[in-house]
């Protein structure tokens, strides 16, 4: 699904240029359960946003579902982001005047979507999240998990096949975190939706399958590639 070969990010910063990424050749496949890790400034949200077509690379190719995508201007990388790629950021992002229903719909207005059809999708996956219950009830009247579950709801309404996730617990109790580490796994599991997670925090990277570890703009761990070699 998702090939980056040999990209490399720069940015021109008073005249001196700082290498984001260098170099970074890794390939994802269809239902893979990964977590991005290193320190802050190791590049690794340089990374999600090239693979969640936030950004361009400076060099290398970006294929997704076998498109290069890394040279798309701006409308057309909307365009694919809108139809394979939901995001899940960590202070979650929601509106808070909507309700949570309200919320997941989002995505759907944005791309035209009927209301009849969005009422059904938004519920649906409100059912994914286990927050049927809470379909009028506004951010503020919601826990930060019941929040984050939501904001996996409208990640996934579309029905994209990735979801990226931006340090997704960070704002969230360790016992929360590890019920929407849990909520990840199921959604993998029976959408077989590809699950990206970036994250500084070793415990919550343990969850995925597969760790890419991310230092100085370089791919310093590779779990897929160590597998491999065994």
């Amino acid at each position: 699904m998702i090939v980056l070969d040999h990209i490399s990010r720069n940015y021109n910063i008073g005249g001196n240029v700082l290498r984001a990424l260098n170099d970074v050749s890794l390939t994802i496949e269809d239902g893979e359960y990964v977590a991005i890790v290193g320190p802050s400034g190791s590049g690794k949200s340089t990374l999600m946003n090239i693979i969640g077509c936030l950004d361009n690379p400076s060099s290398g190719e970006y294929l997704l579902n076998g498109q290069s995508v890394g040279k798309l201007g701006d409308d057309h990388l909307a365009a694919v982001r809108c139809k394979h790629i939901g995001f899940v950021f960590q202070n979650f992002n929601l509106l808070p005047r909507l309700t949570a229903q309200r919320n997941v719909e989002l995505p759907l207005r944005y791309g035209g979507i009927g209301g009849r059809i969005r009422s059904e999708q938004s519920l649906a996956a409100m059912q994914s999240v286990g927050l049927a219950d809470r379909l009028n009830h506004k951010p503020m009247e919601l826990s930060g998990g019941q929040q984050q579950r939501v904001a996996i709801a409208r990640a996934v309404v579309s029905r994209p096949s990735i979801l990226l996730a931006d340090e997704p617990t960070g704002a969230l109790d360790s016992k929360t975190g590890v019920e929407i580490m849990a909520l990840f796994e199921t959604l993998r599991r029976e959408r077989g939706i590809t699950i990206i997670l970036v994250t500084h925090d070793q415990h919550v990277a343990s969850h995925a399958q597969r760790m890419i570890e991310i230092r100085d703009g370089c791919v310093e761990i590779d779990t897929a590639s160590a597998r491999k070699t065994t």
